[in-house]
């Protein structure tokens, strides 16, 4: 668990270090108005749905790290 809420922590730091880092591309800059002209709702939803984005991000990464290397040849197409 705890090294889930590490793999949730760093994607986190990472989606803000982009959103952050889209300050300073000039075209990425204009959106911020539109995205602040929307409605309170919207916003919220928009927030809460990246969040789980992360959160399935990081089961998967998760997933993938305490797995089988058997089972990944598997899934991946691997020769049995």
């Amino acid at each position: 668990m705890i090294r889930l809420l590490r793999i949730v922590g760093f994607l986190l730091i990472g989606a803000g270090l982009i959103l952050a880092g889209s300050w300073f591309i000039e075209p990425l800059r204009h959106l911020w108005p539109l995205l602040l002209a929307l409605p309170m709702p919207i916003r919220i939803g928009l927030v809460v749905a990246g969040i789980g984005l992360l959160i399935v991000l990081a089961t998967v990464v998760n997933d993938r790290l305490t797995a089988d290397t058997s089972t990944l040849r598997e899934d991946l197409g691997g020769d049995p």
